[in-house]
């Protein structure tokens, strides 16, 4: 057996250690670019704590709050101009996983000069070899693991690519998992952002790539998901919000050893295509399909899979699977989210263009024709 695993993220975990935002900043710089969204860290007051950490350890800040959903590039590329110009030697991302993913593409452009998109295959970057200001995350969300992963999820408007671009150089240098700020997410978030965190620990699992610290991660994870994430969408509690913010990290730290698989490929270009679709709600739509072409592959860690997911009921993980999705109201096909046929052969080569890993990591693999099959298996 051989395996490499690596994470250097220094990782606070607990309710209410959102404080100690300052000590861990004073750490790694003293002038600080605050990353984050438009409303929800204002609105519930997350926002201002974190200010009144840093300014307490003698930190700077300065603010960029226009963060939406699936960054896009030219969002990085001007908020690395301002990190320059202010002289900034530490990124804080403050959010969900848009906020982070850009936390870290901004990091990187603030030291290498901006467009950050020449770091997509073919722009000629050399992504492996940048070099970029230390990041901290700060989730706002049980979702998306990238406080513990070397990913970004960076969107072009213009081409409608959506790229998942992996280096050591995006590893935060610290993160802050304070259960109490993903307690603010309404039902529906609840349910998109731990649907990410299924499809995250699904797919580790059975990744070509898993290996004994990323099947440990994924199986503690599946069994906390299994325990709080429906619960957590109908009737939150301390408890269950804990369970999902450990299962999200955990998950996180799978995906950043053993990677991700199909769902995942597929998925990008069709919310990088449709901006307004939530990426688990891709993840959903495209899951079953994608499990079902994989199951001869990987019968028994489906099946272990299924059996945490249920705490113990069943190993048919389709069924599970299903079950969950209708559980949390998530679509299950293409067509409720507006994808048309005409799009699925664009799909399909932008997946094994942009997402190749993520195809090569997949216990089956697809070339271009079977991935327009599950396209069209996932489309009603």
């Amino acid at each position: 057996m051989r395996f490499d695993y690596r994470n250097p993220v220094d990782l606070r975990f607990g309710w209410d250690r959102i404080g100690e935002a300052g000590e861990v900043a004073r750490t790694c710089g003293d002038r600080a670019l605050l990353v984050t969204g438009r409303h929800s860290m204002q609105r519930h007051g997350f926002l201002d704590e974190l200010r009144e950490s840093l300014n307490a350890a003698a930190v700077e800040h300065f603010s960029f709050e226009e963060v939406g959903p699936n960054p896009l590039t030219g969002t990085v590329d001007r908020c690395a101009d301002l990190a320059r110009d202010e002289g900034c030697d530490l990124v804080i991302g403050l959010g969900g996983g848009s906020a982070m993913d850009a936390a870290k593409a901004i990091a990187v452009a603030a030291v290498e000069g901006p467009p950050f998109w020449r770091f997509a295959p073919g722009g000629g970057g050399d992504l492996e070899a940048a070099d970029a200001l230390p990041v901290i995350c700060i989730p706002s969300t049980s979702g998306t693991g990238s406080e513990v992963d070397q990913y970004t999820i960076i969107s072009n408007g213009d081409t409608g690519e959506k790229l998942g671009l992996g280096s050591d150089a995006l590893f935060p240098a610290a993160s802050i998992v304070d259960p109490a700020l993903p307690s603010t997410m309404p039902p529906r978030l609840t349910a998109v952002t731990g649907v990410d965190v299924l499809i995250h620990a699904l797919e580790a699992h059975v990744s070509q790539k898993a290996n004994p610290v990323s099947d440990a991660l994924c199986v503690e994870s599946m069994r906390l998901l299994g325990r709080n994430l429906e619960d957590t969408y109908s009737d939150p509690s301390r408890e269950s919000r804990t369970g999902m913010a450990t299962a999200s990290t955990l998950a996180g730290m799978a995906i950043s050893s053993a990677g991700t698989g199909l769902v995942h490929a597929l998925e990008h270009p069709v919310s990088g295509r449709h901006r307004d679709v939530a990426h688990a709600e891709g993840l959903a739509a495209l899951a079953l399909p994608v499990v079902e072409f994989n199951l001869g592959a990987a019968e028994e860690r489906y099946s272990s899979a299924a059996h945490l997911l249920s705490g113990g009921d069943s190993r048919d993980v389709t069924g599970v699977l299903r079950d969950v999705l209708h559980s949390l109201d998530m679509p299950t096909s293409l067509e409720e989210l507006g994808v048309s046929r005409d799009e699925f052969r664009g799909i399909a080569r932008d997946a094994l263009r942009t997402m190749g890993d993520a195809v090569e990591h997949n216990p089956r693999r697809a070339d271009e024709e079977e991935l327009v099959e599950l396209l069209e298996a996932s489309a009603d």
